[in-house]
């Protein structure tokens, strides 16, 4: 039977040498360890699958009672004569039969068991992410280690509740310590003029893309890193939230053409100052600026980043014209709102940088990305024109430097939504991730080319990287749960939406994903409830509705699914600049209107609306089961 479960090792320290010089204090010591630990675990709702000499290994349905039952051991085993025991816990699909158990998270559970300390009980983030809202079981990041026979490097917390042992990570074996990790807050705006917002976000963007170029140091991404932007939150929390060992923190004054920036290095194990300073530079140094605060880091932490502390410079300028930069910020400060009203606003804000300054080719690629996304979602009237201005920027970045992520990014991006082309996409791809593989503005693109490619298990491995690099990334968090959902993993789909909806109850497309999953998994009563919650949500009387109408029509409430498609035509009539043939197609299915959808999946091809690229391997819209779709697709090259 395969499930999703905690999976927790134990190991007693020093058995096998307690065996050859007492065989009898041995055992008994083995059988007082093994009473404690089945106490504990039954206690908490576990069942010990397997005891093995001087070790077992356990399952729990839930990560909070699993780190509760070993916390309980180790308490017990503490009392005198203690008895050492290393204690590891992860999440993962299990299969668990008459044999045993076994799986991946079983090997990663072990291994993390390995890295644990006498006393100690050590944990992977997931089960971090379980625990964090926990107050009574705190813990502290031990950073990033690569594990033996395990693909990815994996997040380490040590549970730190009174009376556990918590080992130190620089006397955690090195070999298997991966990068340091750090986090880069938004720098505060201290300035008079509240439009300054936007600069000193920028100061922050450029030293986390700065960082990034560092050997040996994994840097959270932006949308994390500035989700606790004005927030007075302890950096020791933060950096638990995050899975860091170190966070920069500053401020940013403007005045004419002088700037005053404050920089801050803290480690967040203890909250105490690695190292503080001021920089007082004119406007046109501010380039040199930010790579003299890179540098500074670097050198702070050159002890275990060999190799990077004497880098000439780690900020290249990409424009020479301030104004051009400030409006390249102010385009950046739109995008990231995620809106396609504020889309629409970055591209201006994208095409004055490119005006003041031709040459500047991230300001391109941004543009690039922006016209993508507002074609791709159909909100554009004339798509053709939008994607013509997308290729058109996109070259234009890559002519001007091949050598950033971005312009390649906005390629493959065009590639993929307009011209449905799979190998070109790929190979753009393949080009972004040699530049920084690290980037989560490549991972996450190249995460949707694996779903449409109808790779979803290679789509697991690079979201869950991503979610790594940036855990409060709802997008990235949310198409995880997707990539999940796709390989069937249904239980793993949900706990990944519900994270989801813990960092914001509000993110209507994970509560959206939640209710495709129920519908997936034919629990169709759950999914309409869910639906309906998404409709609530939604800030448009006429939106959020096709979802639940499929729903309705599946579960042969016809008539109240015909009354959405009322509103929904209502809307199109109101609204034409705004494209619902996906929509309309996929009601129309549900309702058993195969020529109607068909019609609808056209009219969308006509437009290039870029979901279609996703349809072949759909689990949600379940339009691929419609008579002719086959050939549609074909003829179309999806």
């Amino acid at each position: 039977m395969r499930r999703l479960a905690a999976i927790m090792f134990t190991d007693m320290v020093g058995f096998t040498a307690l065996m050859q010089e007492d065989e009898h204090q041995a055992k008994s010591i083995r059988d007082r360890h093994r009473e404690a630990l089945r106490e504990s675990i039954e206690k908490h709702g576990g069942e010990i699958v397997q005891f093995y000499g001087d070790g077992t290994l356990s399952v729990f349905g839930s990560a909070v009672e699993g780190v509760n039952a070993a916390v309980t051991a180790q308490r017990r085993l503490q009392e005198s004569p203690a008895i050492p025991v290393r204690i590891g816990i992860h999440i993962g699909d299990i299969n668990h039969d008459e044999d045993g158990v076994y799986g991946d998270g079983v090997n990663v559970a072990a291994r993390i068991q390995g890295l644990s300390v006498p006393g100690g009980v050590l944990v992977s983030g997931k089960v971090f992410d379980e625990i964090k809202n926990h107050p009574e079981l705190p813990a502290t990041s031990l950073g990033q280690f690569e594990l033996k026979n395990v693909k990815r490097p994996v997040r380490i917390f040590a549970v730190s509740a009174p009376g556990l042992a918590v080992p130190d990570p620089k006397q955690m074996n090195p070999k298997e310590q991966a990068k340091r990790t750090i986090a880069v807050l938004p720098f505060v705006n201290m300035s008079t003029d509240p439009e300054n917002e936007f600069f000193s976000d920028g100061i922050s963007e450029e030293l986390i893309s700065a960082l990034t170029r560092v050997e040996g140091l994994q840097v959270t991404a932006r949308t994390s890193s500035f989700a606790f932007k004005g927030m007075n939150k302890d950096v020791r929390k933060i950096g638990r939230d995050l899975g860091v060992s170190a966070i920069l923190e500053g401020s940013v004054r403007k005045a004419g053409n002088r700037v005053r920036i404050t920089a801050q290095l803290i480690d967040t194990r203890d909250g105490y100052h690695i190292f503080s300073k001021v920089y007082d530079r004119v406007l046109e140094d501010i380039f040199e600026t930010q790579d003299e605060i890179s540098l500074k880091i670097v050198n702070e932490l050159r002890a275990t980043l060999p190799g990077n502390g004497d880098k000439p410079s780690l900020v290249t300028a990409p424009t020479e014209n301030s104004e051009a930069y400030d409006s390249h910020l102010k385009g950046l400060y739109c995008w990231y709102q995620w809106t396609p009203d504020a889309a629409l606003q970055a591209v201006d804000h994208f095409q004055h940088a490119v005006d003041l300054d031709p040459d500047f080719a991230k300001a391109w690629a941004a543009m690039a990305s922006c016209h993508t996304y507002l074609a791709a979602i159909g909100r554009l009237t004339h798509c053709g024109e939008a994607y013509g201005c997308a290729s058109n920027a996109a070259e234009k970045a890559i002519e001007l430097d091949p050598d950033i992520a971005d312009s390649h990014v906005a390629m493959a991006l065009v590639r993929l939504f307009r011209d449905w082309d799979l190998p070109a996409a790929e190979a753009s791809f393949s080009r972004a991730m040699s530049i920084n593989p690290d980037s989560v503005e490549v991972l996450h693109p190249y995460s949707l080319y694996l779903s449409a490619a109808g790779r979803p298990d290679e789509a697991v491995t690079v979201l869950d990287r991503a979610a790594t690099i940036d855990p409060l990334n709802l997008p990235v968090r949310d198409h995880l749960a997707r990539a999940y959902m796709f390989t069937e993993q249904f239980d793993e789909a949900l706990v990944q939406f519900d994270r989801a909806l813990e960092l914001d109850p509000e993110f209507r497309a994970a509560l959206e994903g939640k209710g495709w999953t129920y519908m997936v998994m034919e629990r169709i009563d759950d999914a309409i409830a869910t639906f309906e919650d998404v409709r609530k949500l939604t800030p448009h009387p006429k939106g959020g509705i096709t979802p639940l109408a499929v729903a309705l029509a599946y579960a042969g409430r016809t008539s109240e699914a015909e009354e959405l498609l009322t509103i929904m035509e209502e809307r199109e009539q109101e609204e034409p600049d705004v494209a619902l043939h996906l929509d309309f197609a996929s009601v129309y299915a549900a309702l058993g209107r195969g020529d109607e959808a068909m019609a609808r999946l056209r009219k969308a091809a006509e437009m290039r609306i870029g979901a279609l690229i996703f349809l072949r391997h759909s689990k949600s819209w379940n339009l691929a089961k419609l008579n002719g779709v086959s050939e549609f697709l074909t003829e179309h090259g999806l």
